[in-house]
C-alpha cells in the first residue's frame, strides 16, 4: 500500500512540475510577444512620422512651383502616379518612403532649375530649410579689457550665404562709463557702414562719476546685405545726443560672446 501511495505522489509531483513549466513557458513567450508587439509598433511609428515630415515637404515644394514657377502639374503623369502611390495603403511603409523621398529629390532639382538656384535664391524659411544648413558663428574673447573711447573693438569676417536673407547679431560683454554727464554709444558697422534703416547699437549715459562695469548685451537685425563676405566691427565711440565722450570700457575680466546668423525674415 505504501508502495502504490509513493508512485502516486511521484506522478503528482511530476505532473505538477510539468504544469508549471508550461504556465512558464507561456508567460515568457507572451512577455516576448509584447515586447516584440512594443517594438514594431515604435519603429512603426517612427516610420510614419518620417513620412508625414517627407509628405509635408512635397506639398511645400510643390506649393512654391504653383506659386513661383507657374507649374500647374510637377512631373506630368509620372508625378502624379508617384504621388499617389505615397498615399497607396496596400503598399508597405518603407516602400512609400522610398517612393517620397525620390519625389522630393525630384522636386528639389525643379525648383532649382526654376530658380537657377546657385545658393543664392530661396524664398520662404521653409523652403531655405530645405535647401540648407543653419548659418550660424559664434565668437568669444576671453577679458577684452578694452579701454578704448573710440574705434573698433572686435572685428569678424561672416559668410552670407544668400541674397534675399538678413543678418542677425547679438554681443554680451560687461560696459563702463565714467564721467559726469557723459555717454559712450557701442555699435555695429558691416563692411564700414552702420546698418540701415536702423543701426543695430547700445547707448549708455552716465550722470556721476561712478566706476561701474555691469554685463549687458544688445542684438538686432539688419536686412539689406549683398550675399558674400561681411567684414562685422563692433564699435565704440561718441552717442548721437549731443552729450561728451565719456570714459568707455568693454569686456572688463570677462568674456565677450557675439552670435551671428543668417536668417530669412516672413
Amino acid at each position: 500500500m505504501t508502495l502504490y501511495f509513493f508512485l502516486w505522489l511521484h506522478h503528482k509531483v511530476n505532473c505538477l512540475i510539468l504544469y508549471t513549466k508550461m504556465k512558464f513557458t507561456l508567460i515568457f513567450g507572451s512577455l516576448i510577444g509584447l515586447a516584440a508587439f512594443c517594438f514594431v509598433s515604435c519603429d512603426e511609428a517612427a516610420k510614419q512620422l518620417e513620412l508625414q515630415l517627407l509628405t509635408s515637404n512635397i506639398e511645400l515644394l510643390e506649393a512654391a512651383l504653383r506659386k513661383e514657377c507657374n507649374h500647374t502639374e510637377n512631373n506630368g503623369l509620372i508625378g502624379r502616379r508617384r504621388r499617389a502611390l505615397i498615399r497607396e495603403k496596400r503598399l508597405s511603409i518603407d516602400g512609400r518612403i522610398s517612393v517620397a523621398s525620390h519625389q522630393l529629390i525630384i522636386l528639389k532639382k525643379e525648383y532649382m532649375n526654376c530658380k537657377n538656384y546657385k545658393g543664392t535664391v530661396l524664398t520662404g524659411s521653409k523652403l531655405l530649410g530645405l535647401f540648407a544648413p543653419r548659418n550660424i558663428k559664434h565668437y568669444s574673447w576671453p577679458a577684452l579689457n578694452d579701454g578704448k573711447d573710440s574705434g573698433v573693438i572686435k572685428q569678424v569676417v561672416f559668410k552670407k550665404l544668400f541674397s534675399n536673407t538678413a543678418v542677425k547679431v547679438e554681443v554680451t560683454t560687461n560696459m563702463r562709463v565714467v564721467g559726469q554727464r557723459t555717454c559712450c554709444h557701442w555699435f555695429f558697422t558691416f563692411d564700414n557702414q552702420e546698418c540701415k534703416p536702423q543701426t543695430i547699437e547700445s547707448a549708455r549715459y552716465m550722470s556721476s562719476t561712478n566706476d561701474f562695469h555691469i554685463s549687458y548685451s544688445f542684438h538686432g537685425v539688419c536686412p539689406a546685405l549683398n550675399r558674400g563676405n561681411l567684414v562685422m566691427a563692433l564699435n565704440v565711440g561718441k552717442c548721437s545726443s549731443g552729450n561728451a565722450l565719456g570714459d568707455c570700457y568693454t569686456g572688463r575680466y570677462s568674456t565677450t560672446h557675439l552670435t551671428v546668423e543668417e536668417i530669412e525674415l516672413s
